[in-house]
């Protein structure tokens, strides 16, 4: 079985401005029925919205329920909800067009304590919480991500993070890639994705699965 992928992510951008910037219904103007569309976001709504620069700009509301504030933008008034409303928002609209949300977490940032790399992600937590409640497919890309990297310890990830500790280079995109894949072998009850691995994919066995699956 073959599947096209299309990526339409955009760098920078959070569940509330890639909506306010018109990239999610671009995105949802390319769907069709019974596509999959990956949902994984949360590496730039953290923050504080109430804020006027750049990141405050995109930042959502933690958690995920109603809670909302008003603040003032460049583009006038905004109302900011929660970083779990946008998602429901996503997940409502992906729903509309007979098409799969599916929901993964984000990958880890290289924030290290020792020899102890960084695993509670909060909205990683959040978006499970979201797909937990709205019986959406989750893959713990977060986990299988934090695995590999701290599998190779403080010194080695460095190298996969050149200029700072959010972004990668190449090489740790692919690896990033690689885990993204071995979430998608890992879950327990499968994954829609599963079906449409291609074998180089189904050779991929590292990071180990770490779900635990009830019997």
């Amino acid at each position: 079985m073959t599947l096209p992928v299309v990526n339409l992510a955009r760098n920078g951008r959070s569940t509330r401005s890639f909506i306010r910037e018109g990239l999610w219904d671009a995105l949802l103007r390319q769907t069709n029925a019974g596509d999959f569309v990956v949902i994984e976001m949360g590496h730039n709504d953290d923050g504080d919205a109430r804020m006027t620069d750049s990141n405050g700009n995109r930042a959502t509301l933690p958690g995920i329920g109603d809670e909302t504030i008003t603040v003032t933008t460049d583009a006038g008034r905004e109302t900011v909800h929660t970083f779990g409303w946008y998602l429901r928002e996503m997940i409502d609209a992906v729903r509309a067009k007979s098409a799969v949300p599916i929901i993964s977490g984000m990958v880890t940032r290289n924030y290290w304590s020792g020899n102890k790399l960084r695993s509670d992600w909060p909205f990683a937590v959040y978006a499970d919480e979201v797909a937990q409640a709205e019986h959406v497919e989750y893959l713990n890309h977060t986990q299988y991500s934090v695995l590999a990297f701290q599998a190779m310890g403080p010194t080695q990830a460095k190298t996969f993070y050149p200029n700072d500790n959010t972004h990668t280079s190449g090489a740790g995109a692919e690896l990033n890639a690689r885990n993204f894949v071995q979430s998608i072998k890992c879950r327990c009850g499968g994954s829609h994705l599963a079906p449409y691995l291609n074998s180089d994919a189904k050779n991929i066995n590292s990071p180990s699965c770490h779900e635990r699956c009830s019997s």
